[in-house]
């Protein structure tokens, strides 16, 4: 699961890594009904074949998605995303070009609300049509760990992360999350360490985080090696992820066919549980050529 901030509990020590860590730049007000975020390209945005892959939209599309929900919160409850969907209709740049996402609440009651978004480049084209489903909880947020807070590159304000250099860990997706796969003729496996610097406001694992963690593991088994592109991911948020040890996130093949192919990919937490469940679909790709 993943949980969001407030405007009057602003982006600061509580759950920011991931934005810093990806340029995300979510606005603090809406422009009417639309809470709109950006966030910059570049080669940092590579998967695991070298070219611009759609899980560097992971974290801007869950954060912005979860500040629109959180507007929508009962006094002293937090949103908790449970399911968020994603089409990908095309492929982002990896060129430095900017890319925004707009979102806006579809529903809001009492237990939780629906949210849905559309990213785009920088030209309009759309890249990625989501849609996220919370539920208001009880929740209390924590901060950032000293240690963390004085890596290279990182610096704080009193209400938000200030980007005082190119932050560390940007030459590819790989590289931010830290992550490490292995193979084998069943399954890949992505581990990802735990970081506080990848959890949210709780502490617990971001889930644009465990959502890009599940696309990198999937694109193993749908790649442009095999002349597939990922089309959309669907994931669960079953349990929080606590950043206290190891996360594999395993993905397995349900379908292989020609044309379309369809990936499972279940994220293990560091003490064995089932955290996420993300089904992935990737179709023979027309969207490059």
């Amino acid at each position: 699961m993943t949980t969001h901030n407030t405007e009057t509990e602003p982006l600061s020590r509580r759950g920011g890594g991931p934005t810093l860590l990806f340029g995300v730049r979510v606005n603090s007000r809406p422009d009417g009904e639309i809470w709109r975020a950006a966030m910059d390209t570049g080669p940092w945005t590579a998967g695991l074949d070298g070219t611009a892959d759609s899980a560097a939209l992971s974290v801007l599309i869950d954060a912005t998605l979860g500040r629109a929900a959180t507007a929508h919160r009962p006094a002293n409850l937090w949103p908790v995303t449970t399911e968020l969907s994603i089409d990908y209709p095309a492929p982002p740049p990896c060129d430095g070009q900017g890319i925004t996402f707009d979102g806006r609440v579809v529903a809001a009651q009492q237990h939780g609300a629906l949210v849905t978004g559309t990213a785009a480049d920088e030209t309009g084209r759309p890249l990625a049509v989501a849609t996220l489903r919370s539920r208001f909880i009880p929740g209390v947020t924590v901060d950032l760990p000293a240690d963390v807070l004085s890596r290279p590159g990182l610096a704080l304000s009193p209400e938000d992360f200030v980007m005082e250099e190119e932050p560390p860990h940007r030459e590819s997706l790989m590289s931010i999350l830290n992550a490490s796969l292995r193979t084998d003729e069943h399954a890949a496996t992505l581990r990802v360490p735990g970081d506080p610097l990848l959890a949210n406001g709780t502490g617990a694992m971001h889930g644009g985080i465990a959502l890009c963690a599940s696309q990198l593991a999937a694109s193993h088994l749908i790649g442009t090696a095999d002349g597939m592109a990922v089309a959309s991911a669907r994931i669960t948020y079953v349990r929080q992820i606590e950043m206290t040890g190891d996360t594999d996130f395993v993905a397995r093949i349900v379908h292989a066919g020609r044309t379309f192919r369809l990936v499972e990919v279940t994220a293990y937490t560091p003490n064995g549980k089932v955290g996420t469940v993300t089904t992935i679909a990737g179709y023979a790709d027309t969207r490059r050529g």
